[in-house]
């Protein structure tokens, strides 16, 4: 049984904000060298660009206009708007179970894109992402989720043939769960009723943006709001630091809570690392959250977050990170700077399976060995 259609209304107007100029830059700069006459320059940086689609929304389109030629522009500008209608539909249908969990009183911290899109970005929907992450404690686990069943949110698994979600299967749900740091899908369908005709149609005449939206062909294209709820970060880090530290961030209609800039800096440097060196081509996008992130670590902060780096062995992925920036354009402080200096040399004797040292992620993030 496919997950019930709720009726939703978002705000689908487009906000066109300035890109992140270094982001952009690097991207336009070492765009893999086409294999084949048939391959432009163009066409790599848009397939570039699709591959880290959750920074579309937040990339003006008057930017990226001599680096791509009409075709491709035309393109980009059909997936930005359907990714900005989708993320902004996922924060709508999220906004009920984040107002009930703090009616019940309960702690939580959102992480990841979603923490990304509150901590460093204008808008929160001009960072994009497949679901919605956030953290509770183990001892409020079960109430979190029952409070997002009784908010809409079903117990789901996505059918890998038709790209939607069914309902669970609960055998086989328990036992992933059981080895694993983070419930398992809970999803919403998401019909929503508000959209531009410009909108429509870019999600209509661009197949790229039906991963995200279903019945495209129509005038009643309709989505899915993913929430995952984290027990822990990984299995390996708990989540109590980071909810100690977390605060409520004020918005127009609420607030939020979020993680402080040491732990949020913790947990980006860590998927960034283990995702880019075990998977290529994946983790590019949360360079432009970093880009974001380094203005906020003052030393003060800079330090904290090296203490939660140094408690998880995560020194070594923080210094393969960091070294990167300036090719960016981006000019580390002297405390960062300085910690990249005296990382560069391994401690004497150390094996590297024992600093989690796996080497440069760098070739990786672009497909190369």
């Amino acid at each position: 049984m496919v997950v019930r259609t709720e009726d939703i209304v978002v705000q689908a107007e487009r906000i066109e904000r300035p890109a992140d100029a270094h982001f952009i830059r690097l991207l336009a700069g070492r765009t893999p060298r086409p294999r084949s006459t048939n391959v432009t320059d163009s066409a790599a940086l848009l397939a570039l660009l699709l591959a880290n689609w959750q920074v579309l929304p937040a990339l003006s389109p008057a930017m990226l206009e001599r680096a791509l030629v009409a075709e491709d522009h035309a393109r980009f500008v059909r997936a930005r708007l359907g990714v900005t209608a989708f993320v902004q539909a996922q924060i709508a249908g999220c906004a009920g179970f984040l107002a009930a969990l703090d009616a019940a009183g309960i702690r939580y911290s959102l992480l990841k894109g979603a923490a990304a899109g509150c901590l460093l970005y204008p808008e929160r929907h001009l960072r994009a992402a497949w679901d919605f992450d956030l953290g509770v404690g183990w001892d409020d686990l079960a109430d979190a989720e029952a409070i997002a069943l009784d908010a809409g949110f079903h117990q789901a698994q996505r059918d890998p043939e038709r790209g939607r979600f069914v309902r669970a299967d609960r055998a086989l749900r328990a036992i992933v769960e059981e080895s694993h740091f983070e419930l398992g899908f809970l999803a919403r369908r998401l019909l929503v009723t508000n959209l531009s005709d410009d909108i429509r149609a870019a999600i209509r005449d661009e197949p790229w943006t039906h991963q995200f939206w279903h019945d495209a062909e129509t005038d009643a294209p309709w989505c899915y709001a993913v929430v995952d709820i984290h027990h822990k970060l990984s299995l390996d880090i708990e989540l109590d630091g980071l909810l100690a530290s977390s605060w409520h961030k004020p918005w127009s209609d609420g607030s939020l809570g979020v993680p402080d800039f040491a732990w949020f800096g913790a947990h980006l440097i860590f998927k960034l690392y283990w995702e880019s060196v075990h998977a290529y081509g994946k983790g590019l996008y949360q360079y432009a959250d970093l880009i974001r992130l380094v203005p906020m670590l003052d030393p003060i902060t800079f330090a904290r977050l090296l203490s939660i780096l140094e408690e998880h062995n995560l020194v070594a992925a923080a210094y393969h990170v960091f070294k990167h920036l300036p090719r960016f354009g981006v000019r580390l402080s002297a405390h960062i700077a300085g910690f990249v200096a005296d990382a560069e040399s391994a401690p004497a004797g150390a094996d590297p399976i024992d600093t989690n040292d796996l080497g440069d992620m760098w070739p990786k993030l672009w497909g190369r060995r």
